[in-house]
């Protein structure tokens, strides 16, 4: 069986090291090249076959995320885990909606780091096991899918919701928004309740913000 060809990529040379010395014995993994910084990465991707790249989030200019982008770009075959110290639900949004296949705490368990590669190499996408427990399983559906999670929850609003969300973003009052649909105050509080859970929302304001950016309602 072919191993799992992975490239390391941190600017922190301790670092890099010691990931390749937790990959140094495993039949089914091999490092093929590692790298502190962009320039040297490209070469390496350049000069093998890889399948794998390990790359530090907070890489200096350029930074990560951006290197994701053009490894995607340039080697469209090539999967990337980003490893980060950071924990904060906008980086792992943001590294998952760039591309990214998995998001790995750098202090992750040798045995978690293999199962992440594994998975990834199988077309999975992988999420440290100490984030899971601190996310919510909404969260990482909208980090891996941006846009199509959006695009999902709005499939699932029902024709009634769809026009009380536009009459609420129109600054209609319950009272004025039973009167258009003929039906009941506490109805229409009902389906707004239900449409902020649906959609995962707080309020109104969100709900306002949420309609505009998926083009139900025009300012």
């Amino acid at each position: 069986m072919e191993k799992i060809k992975i490239v390391l990529v941190d600017d922190h040379k301790i670092i890099m090291e010691g990931i390749a010395s937790l990959l140094q014995n495993e039949e089914s993994i091999e490092v093929v090249g590692k790298a502190l910084d962009s320039d040297e990465l490209f070469k390496l991707l350049e000069n093998n076959t890889v399948h794998i790249v390990l790359l530090d989030i907070f890489l200096p200019k350029p930074i990560g995320i951006e290197i994701l982008k053009t490894i995607l770009k340039q080697y469209g075959k090539v999967k990337v885990i980003m490893l980060s110290g950071n924990d904060e639900e906008v980086l792992i949004s943001g590294a998952f909606q760039a591309g990214a296949s998995g998001y790995l705490t750098k202090s992750i368990e040798k045995a978690e780091l293999i199962e992440a590669i594994h998975s990834v190499n199988l077309g999975e996408q992988y999420v440290s096991r100490s984030l899971e427990k601190s996310l919510t399983g909404n969260f990482i559906k909208r980090a891996r899918n941006g846009d199509k999670y959006a695009g999902a929850k709005l499939t699932g609003l029902t024709i009634r919701e769809s026009e009380i969300i536009r009459f609420l973003c129109e600054g209609l009052s319950y009272k004025e928004v039973a009167s258009q649909l003929v039906i009941s105050t506490r109805t229409v509080e009902a389906h707004k309740n239900n449409i902020l859970e649906k959609l995962e929302l707080k309020n109104t304001i969100e709900l306002v913000k949420f309609a505009v950016k998926n083009k139900m309602i025009e300012l």
